[in-house]
């Protein structure tokens, strides 16, 4: 096997095991989506497959879970999670409402979707004041690189440095991407939290106390957290109120992190998560097994040509 590539995931001493599972990237959420959904391809594919609209805590859930498992699970746990992401998406194809095709395993879009998950964390610290360090940001872009090979992600298909992803998204917001049903969508779930299904039965109570007061924040975070370009193009804009109570948000989930201990600040759900990838961690990986589920996955990929991703679905 000397011609299989080097596919590993980064492990309890990389940058991205240690600041992806951080309580706080609900927050981003919004924002994330998006900024993947204003991708032609994706935005069809959402649309046509999902059922974010009627269900997003569902799809939030399933992201969240998929991320953790790639990157927290066991080898076996992660190679089983990838094989699923990629069969699931091998439906996902279509015409969409400007006439074109679309299919979730083109290069392009599937990459883009990637890079996002990475963008969504690095913008996270930004936006909440625990910025990474440039030498930080650079290195878990890497590693980011690294976990999308595992998916399929070809060298390439990304820029090699955070600071080019930044300019490919720049680049777009002016070419490329745009306003569609799933960014309308998405803008709305975020705008008014819906409860989750087991909750609907306290719906006026949920909206009341819940749903519009968090979606409130949810939406001034979305539009906030927003590359300024895409925020443009979006017509997604903040009056000076919003702006003002942004900033009073932002610094009070920061000074509340603050107060915590260093080791509480990722919060309780992240601290379970490393907690329990730190037991189970088996290292090195089956590079054999990894390198064949690869090649597997580059003969989807290439079927899928001339038919645009939509990972976590």
């Amino acid at each position: 096997m000397n011609d299989a590539p080097s596919l590993t995931r980064p492990g309890p001493d990389s940058v991205v095991w240690r600041r992806l599972a951080d309580d706080r990237g609900l927050l981003m959420g919004g924002a994330t989506l998006v900024l993947q959904v204003a991708d032609p391809t994706v935005g069809a594919g959402v649309e046509q497959h999902s059922n974010f609209k009627a269900e997003p805590w569902r799809r939030l859930y399933g992201t969240l879970v998929s991320l953790t498992t790639i990157v927290y699970g066991t080898t076996e746990e992660a190679c089983t999670e990838v094989e699923r992401l990629r069969s699931m998406h091998k439906s996902i194809r279509g015409v969409d409402s400007q006439g074109r095709n679309y299919s979730a395993l083109r290069p392009a879009p599937w990459a883009w979707v990637h890079g996002t998950l990475a963008w969504a964390v690095i913008q996270l610290n930004e936006v909440f004041r625990t910025p990474l360090s440039a030498e930080e940001t650079e290195q878990y872009w890497r590693e980011w690189l690294d976990v999308g090979r595992l998916l399929g992600v070809r060298a390439g298909d990304l820029p090699d440095t955070y600071a080019g992803f930044l300019a490919l998204i720049d680049a777009a917001a002016l070419d490329g991407l745009e306003d569609n049903q799933s960014v309308r969508d998405v803008v709305a779930s975020v705008s008014v939290i819906p409860p989750p299904v087991w909750l609907r039965w306290t719906s006026p109570v949920w909206r009341l106390l819940i749903g519009r007061p968090v979606g409130a924040l949810s939406r001034l975070t979305t539009i906030g957290a927003l590359p300024p370009a895409l925020a443009e193009r979006l017509g997604l804009r903040l009056t000076e109120r919003e702006q003002r109570r942004l900033r009073r948000f932002i610094t009070l989930v920061a000074t509340l992190r603050r107060m915590l201990p260093p080791p509480l600040r990722p919060g309780p759900a992240a601290l379970l998560i490393k907690w329990r990838s730190r037991r189970r961690w088996d290292t090195p990986p089956p590079i054999k097994e990894l390198y064949e589920g690869a090649t597997a996955r580059q003969a989807d990929r290439n079927d899928a040509r001339g038919a645009g991703a939509v990972p976590g679905s």
